[in-house]
């Protein structure tokens, strides 16, 4: 085991009653902004700010070149006023794109999980929300519920610090949550939604890269922005029993990876969010797969009874967030996966990139629409930290 794949603190959600403590995801829905950055868009704006012959800029410019990404949705565009004027916008200017056009990038992805679902907002009982590109209080959360038309003593949980592990944590937090509720004999309807913007630190970005000039920072390279979001039940809140739920989430497993957490940080600026990844991180990330994965399969966390098969890493579809492409290939390599078990995380990849905390839940909503597929499911994060969180899961065949 590598000396950073220890896992501190792990939690998992593993119980021997699943038919009692069942935890269900019934819809799921994601959305994608209006506007879109390819690789030249990106080029020709860093040209508009940027000294393009600086270490920084070529690097930059490399990596841009070799993502194999087709283009990034933004929810802003690349001709707006306000990242195109001599002086950057504010934090503050940040946060007012976010409680309004983000927030409504939300309300369209939680509707579709909703209309998925076939229920009304009415009967929410929780939600859990997460991101890693905006602070405050009220949590944007609110606003989300408010526009729902959520009804007020719905229980709220804000998720924040996690990056791009937000999404699956909101799943984890969604089924302890829910397997909460039946302890004490209560039904349990959780929307649970997660939403990052990246495209409006362009002109942070810019200024980091104009102060280091030798440090490598591929933020705009990678990132895109979206918002996705999942109702989750337990078995007292399932209305016609199984039928019509599409994952049932397991068990869980996570923690932070010791020695890294200068490998991944997202720290607030007066001009946006200060984003830094090291070259280390598909090292890091690859690393503490297989060790994790394995704790969850020692302690049986896909269920399985004693007369079936143990299964391993090749039995299972990957829903593995998209960190980059040296991240999903890596993975694959070290674990020996077939082409098509991580078809859902390449897809997603490729043609929309890293959109943080919502696109592991993309990628979820992705892999039900990609033919039957394997039973069983794995899905993992990471987030600043370094955190990891890993989700086992099973697809309702109903």
């Amino acid at each position: 085991m590598a000396p950073n794949a220890e896992i501190i603190g792990h939690f998992n959600g593993h119980n021997s009653d699943s038919s009692r403590n069942g935890a269900f995801i019934v819809g799921i829905g994601h959305y994608y902004p209006p506007y879109t950055n390819a690789l030249e868009d990106i080029e020709s704006h860093l040209a508009k700010f940027c000294d393009m012959n600086t270490p920084a800029m070529k690097k930059l410019l490399q990596v841009n070149r070799n993502t194999g990404i087709k283009e990034r949705p933004n929810i802003i565009s690349r001709d707006d006023p306000l990242f195109n004027r001599s002086e950057p916008p504010t934090i503050a200017d940040l946060d007012h794109i976010f409680r309004t056009r983000a927030v409504d990038l939300v309300v369209k992805a939680c509707r579709k999980a909703i209309s998925d679902w076939g229920g009304s907002a009415a009967a929410i009982t929780h939600t859990v929300a997460a991101t890693a590109t905006n602070a405050g209080s009220p949590g944007y959360d609110l606003l989300v519920n408010e526009k729902l038309r959520v009804r007020p003593e719905a229980q709220r949980l804000f998720v924040s610090g996690l990056g791009c592990a937000g999404g699956l944590a909101t799943i984890r937090t969604a089924a302890m949550i829910a397997n909460d509720a039946t302890l004490r004999g209560r039904p349990a309807r959780v929307l649970g939604f997660s939403c990052d913007v990246t495209s409006t630190n362009v002109r942070c970005d810019l200024m980091m890269l104009n102060e280091n000039p030798e440090e490598t920072r591929v933020s705009m390279a990678l990132f895109s922005d979206a918002a996705g979001a999942f109702v989750l039940c337990n078995q007292l809140a399932l209305e016609d029993g199984e039928e019509g739920a599409i994952y049932s989430v397991l068990d869980w497993e996570g923690g932070v990876l010791p020695g890294t957490q200068n490998d991944e940080q997202c720290l607030v600026n007066p001009l946006g969010f200060r984003s830094f990844m090291s070259p280390n991180m598909p090292t890091v990330t690859s690393n503490a797969v297989e060790p994790t994965l394995a704790k969850m399969l020692d302690r049986n966390a896909w269920q399985r009874s004693e007369d079936e098969k143990r299964l391993g890493a090749a039995d299972l579809d990957w829903v593995l967030h998209p960190a980059g492409l040296a991240v999903l290939e890596k993975v694959r390599e070290n674990l020996k996966l077939e082409d098509g078990q991580m078809r859902a995380s390449f897809d997603v990849y490729e043609n929309k990139g890293n959109s943080s905390g919502p696109t592991v839940l993309i990628v979820l909503d992705r892999l039900r629409k990609m033919g039957e597929g394997r039973d069983n499911v794995i899905a993992c994060a990471f987030g600043p930290g370094v955190c990891l969180e890993m989700v086992s899961m099973k697809r309702c065949r109903n």
